[in-house]
């Protein structure tokens, strides 16, 4: 698609979408009128959107880049069929349609849209090129399920259910048809807010504008969590974080959890054991979990969602499984 016929693309949706949300608004501008009241954009409204367009433009550079640095050729020679090197090319434009998209939404709202960041992404050929696209689509998927449960204005959540769905399209094409692995963990998705969004991302990005950081046009991620990557279900993981100030071994062995929220069995806990020293803590990874999995560790295992409990995470661990359920 030449860079005409994709501007003519991107126009064409901001008509199509937002001749939907018109009818919307105008529904919610009755019911407001009928009130004597006036619809207004909250600032929490704005930092939501401002995620999502986050999110995109990390996918869209990563396409860029990746697709830049590697020919159809290079993805035969890594075992790949040619094929798949356009579908990635429709992706990556879906990414630029989003980007534009969201920066007008935002603009509209009445906030400063995000600048794009500079990334630093690790792969070194077509195939890790792949698997990092795949966690980031596992990601933003999970940011545009989160949103659909935070976001209050009609308007918006059309918006950000239209993306929802292609975000999702997109990762479960990339897992089943490139990939080789199943297209979903379970029968229902996980949603995250934006702090643990961004804790997810937060390793690729090298440095962002300074505008992205003033007037709370983003929340702070949470700190850092990650996983041994050899352990699996029923076995003992080693994890590296950050302890909370003033804990002791003894006391955080008892009142530190790891939540996995996981698709096919919903969220589990498991007592994080902490070694003497202050070194990598521990935990058992449940049994029964396969596919994708976020695991964010709290003060309490009562709710993974709010900011008081959680003290670092989420990471993403994945479990690959076959159509009989049976871990790769």
């Amino acid at each position: 698609m030449t860079r005409q016929l994709f501007m003519i693309f991107v126009q064409s949706a901001f008509v199509f979408v937002f001749a939907q949300l018109l009818f919307l608004d105008t529904i919610v501008c009755a019911t407001n009128s009928s009130s004597g009241s006036n619809t207004v954009v909250s600032e929490a409204e704005i930092q939501i959107l401002n995620c999502a367009l986050h999110i995109e433009h990390l996918e869209d550079a990563l396409y860029t880049e990746g697709l830049s640095r590697f020919s159809v050729q290079d993805f035969v020679n890594n075992g790949l069929e040619p094929w798949m090197y356009g579908r990635l090319q429709e992706i990556l434009e879906h990414e630029e349609a989003h980007v534009e998209f969201l920066k007008s939404v935002v603009s509209e709202a009445g906030g400063k849209p995000v600048e794009r960041c500079i990334y630093n992404f690790s792969y070194s050929d077509p195939k890790s090129f792949v698997e990092l696209a795949s966690k980031l689509e596992t990601i933003g998927t999970a940011a545009y399920h989160g949103a659909s449960a935070m976001l209050t204005d009609e308007r918006y959540i059309s918006a950000s259910g239209a993306m929802f769905a292609i975000e999702a399209r997109h990762s479960g094409w990339i897992d089943s048809s490139v990939r080789k692995v199943s297209a979903w963990s379970g029968a229902f998705g996980v949603p995250l807010n934006c702090g643990q969004v961004l804790t997810l991302v937060s390793p690729f990005i090298e440095s962002c504008p300074s505008q992205n950081s003033e007037n709370s046009l983003l929340p702070e991620p949470y700190p850092p969590l990650t996983i041994s990557n050899s352990a699996h279900p029923n076995e003992i993981a080693l994890l590296t974080f950050a302890y909370p100030e003033n804990y002791t071994s003894e006391a955080t062995s008892a009142s530190l959890s790891a939540n996995f929220l996981t698709s096919n069995a919903g969220m589990l806990f498991a007592p994080v054991i902490v070694q003497e020293g202050q070194g990598p803590a521990r935990v058992k990874i449940p049994e029964n979990v396969h596919g994708d999995v976020f695991v964010v560790i709290t003060t309490t295992d009562a709710d993974h969602g709010t900011d008081k409990e959680i003290v670092a995470g989420p990471a993403l661990i994945r479990f690959g499984f076959d159509a009989e359920g049976r871990l790769g």
